[in-house]
C-alpha cells in the first residue's frame, strides 16, 4: 500500500477533481462536483413520463467489474460519483437497452460508453412490481450499438444524491445516511448503479453476480475508510484523504463503511480488524479467533492456492451483520460478543470453496458446507463438546416446521434451489446433509474429502455435481443412493418433516452406503 502526501492546500472541490483525473483518464469522465455538472449531465436525459414500465423480460445482463469514485459531501450530507460499470452479454442473442436501479434520491447526470459519447438514457423513481414499498430510481440506457452476445461494454455513470435508508420498507436494518459518526455505502441500499429492474424476484432469478472492483472514497482527513479489499493506496491533502482499495478475490458486493475507526491487523497473516474506540479487547478477540480458525482450516484442507487477507469490520448496532468472500461486517453487539465468533468462522470456511460452475447454484455445497464447519470449529478451537450435535438437533426441528410452512420444500429437490429460489434452506437442510454424512464417514474422513475437492478444483471451479461426484472418491464410500434421496428428490427432506427425531433421520441414513 502507497500513502503519499500532497502539501499544497487545496479546498475540497478542487483536489477532488485532481485526484479522480489523476486516476479516471482513459476510463472516466472528469467529474466536477457542482451545480453546472448536474445541470449539463440532464441534457442526455429523457423526459420521465417517456421511461418504459419495468418488466420482469428485460435482459439482464452480467456485471464483470465496477470502478467506483465516491466523494462523500458531509456538509451537504450527499455523495457525488462516478461509476465504471463493465458489463457482458452472455445471450444467444443482441442487447441494445441496458437497465439499471440506483437509490431513489440518487440521480445520475450522465452516462458515456467507452469512447466518451453520450449515451441517451431515461430515470425514474418507481415501485418494485413485487414490493410496492420498496422505491429505486430505474434508469434505462439505450446503446450507441447492440451488445452482441460474448461482447462487453463499459458505462461511465456519472451520479450523486442522498440516503436515507430503506426502514419504511420493512428492512430495519437498512438505516444508512450520510454521517459524519458513521456513514456506509452497500448494495443493502442500492448506493452504486447495479444492472436490474424494479423486481425483486426477476432480480434474484438472474443469479448472484460476482465481478472485480475498484473503489477510491474520498473523506475528511479525520475518517477513516473501511472494505474488505486489498488497501492499494492512501492519499492525503491538506483536509481531505483518499482511500483506494482492490477485491482480492472475485466479489458479490461492494461494502464501504467510514467512521472514526482505529486497526488492528496481524500483516503476516493478511488480517485486519476496523473497531470503534473502546472497544480493542473485543477487537483482538476476533483477531486472534481469525488466525486460530485459518491455522485449523489450514490443517484440515491445506494451503489456500494464493494469499487471501480477510477483513473484520465493526458497525453500530442495528446495522445488520454482512459478509463477502473476504470480510464480515458485524454489528457492534455481535463484535463484542464471544458467542458470535461462529459466524466469522462460517465465513473463513467459505475461503476453501471452489468457484461454483452452475449458473444458479444450489448453495448447499457452500453454504450448508459452511453451516457445518463453523460449528465443527467451534468444538475445536473453544472445547465446546457436543456443539454440532446440538446445532443439527435445532436445525432439525426448524426444518420440521419450515417444510410444512412451505410445501415446496417437499417438491423440489435440493439441487434446483438456486433455480427454484430456494436457497436460503441450502443453509439448514444443506447442514444436516454434511451432517448425516459425517456420520456415515467419520468426521476426520469427511473433513479430508472436503480439502481434497478444493485442492483438485480450486483453480477451474466445478459444478455441484461434480463436488458431489469427487466427494466420494476420497470417502470410500458408493454414494449414490445417498445422494438420490438426499439432493435429487425429496425424500430426505420428508423424512425430516415427518421422523419424530434427528436419531430417527440418522439411523434410516447412517448405514445407507457401503465401500
Amino acid at each position: 500500500m502507497k500513502e503519499r502526501n500532497n502539501d499544497q492546500p487545496e479546498n475540497n472541490k478542487s483536489y477532488v477533481s485532481i485526484s479522480l483525473r489523476k486516476y479516471i483518464t482513459g476510463q472516466l469522465s472528469v467529474i466536477l462536483f457542482s451545480l453546472t455538472l448536474l445541470t449539463l449531465g440532464l441534457t442526455g436525459c429523457k423526459s420521465n413520463k417517456s421511461v418504459a414500465s419495468p418488466s420482469s423480460d428485460q435482459d439482464l445482463v452480467s456485471t464483470i467489474a465496477y470502478d467506483l469514485n465516491i466523494l462523500v459531501d458531509y456538509e451537504n450530507e450527499k455523495i457525488e460519483a462516478a461509476c465504471g460499470l463493465t458489463v457482458e452479454n452472455r445471450f444467444h442473442h443482441s442487447v441494445n437497452r441496458l437497465p439499471l436501479v440506483l437509490y431513489r434520491l440518487m440521480r445520475v447526470t450522465s452516462v458515456e460508453d467507452e469512447q466518451g459519447r453520450k449515451l441517451y438514457f431515461s430515470q425514474q423513481v418507481v415501485s418494485y412490481e413485487d414490493w410496492d414499498k420498496f422505491q429505486a430510481n430505474f434508469i434505462e440506457v439505450n446503446l450507441k450499438s447492440p451488445l452482441q452476445p460474448g461482447a462487453k461494454a463499459i458505462l461511465k455513470i456519472a451520479y450523486s444524491g442522498y440516503l436515507s435508508g430503506y426502514t419504511e420498507t420493512g428492512l430495519s436494518y437498512v438505516r444508512d445516511s450520510i454521517d459524519r459518526n458513521f456513514t456506509i455505502i452497500r448494495p443493502d441500499c442500492l448506493a452504486y448503479p447495479q444492472v436490474g429492474i424494479p423486481s425483486w424476484s426477476a432480480n434474484r432469478a438472474a443469479g448472484l453476480q460476482t465481478f472485480d472492483y475498484t473503489v477510491r472514497v474520498t473523506v475528511p482527513k479525520s475518517l477513516v475508510v473501511a472494505n474488505g479489499g486489498r488497501l492499494i493506496e492512501r492519499l492525503v491533502s491538506e483536509q481531505q484523504v483518499t482511500y483506494v482499495y482492490k477485491n482480492i478475490l472475485p466479489a458479490w458486493r461492494i461494502d464501504v463503511a467510514i467512521a472514526d475507526y482505529n486497526l488492528l491487523e496481524e500483516p503476516s497473516l493478511g488480517l485486519r480488524v476496523f473497531y470503534f474506540k473502546g472497544d480493542e479487547p473485543g477487537a483482538r478477540r476476533v483477531l486472534e479467533a481469525m488466525g486460530n480458525c485459518l491455522q485449523l482450516c489450514t490443517k484440515w484442507f491445506g494451503p489456500l492456492a494464493s494469499k487471501t487477507d480477510f477483513t473484520v469490520i465493526a458497525l453500530p448496532e442495528g446495522y445488520g451483520s454482512q459478509s463477502d468472500v473476504t470480510s464480515i461486517l458485524q454489528t457492534r453487539d455481535a463484535f463484542l460478543n464471544p458467542e458470535k465468533l461462529v459466524q466469522l468462522y462460517h465465513e473463513l470456511s467459505h475461503l476453501w470453496n471452489v468457484k461454483s460452475l452452475d449458473p444458479l447454484p444450489p448453495r448447499f455445497e457452500s453454504e450448508g458446507l459452511a453451516m457445518f464447519l463453523q460449528y465443527v470449529t467451534r468444538e475445536e478451537l473453544e472445547e465446546r463438546t457436543g456443539d454440532l450435535e446440538a446445532a443439527a438437533r435445532r436445525t432439525f426441528e426448524s426444518l420440521k416446521l419450515k417444510c410444512r410452512e412451505n410445501p415446496r420444500l417437499l417438491e423440489v429437490p435440493m439441487i434446483d434451489y438456486g433455480r427454484e429460489q430456494l436457497t436460503d434452506y441450502s443453509y439448514t437442510y444443506g447442514m444436516l446433509f454434511f451432517y448425516v454424512l459425517s456420520k456415515m464417514a467419520g468426521q476426520e474422513a469427511m473433513l479430508q474429502a472436503v480439502g481434497s475437492i478444493y485442492q483438485n478444483f480450486c483453480q477451474t471451479g466445478a459444478t455441484a455435481r461434480q463436488f458431489l461426484e469427487h466427494l466420494q472418491t476420497p470417502l470410500g464410500l458408493n454414494l449414490e443412493a445417498f445422494y438420490q434421496s438426499w439432493v435429487f428428490s425429496t425424500e430426505a427432506i420428508r423424512d425430516i418433516c415427518n421422523f419424530p427425531s434427528l436419531d430417527d433421520l440418522v439411523r434410516k441414513y447412517a448405514p445407507a452406503a457401503r465401500p
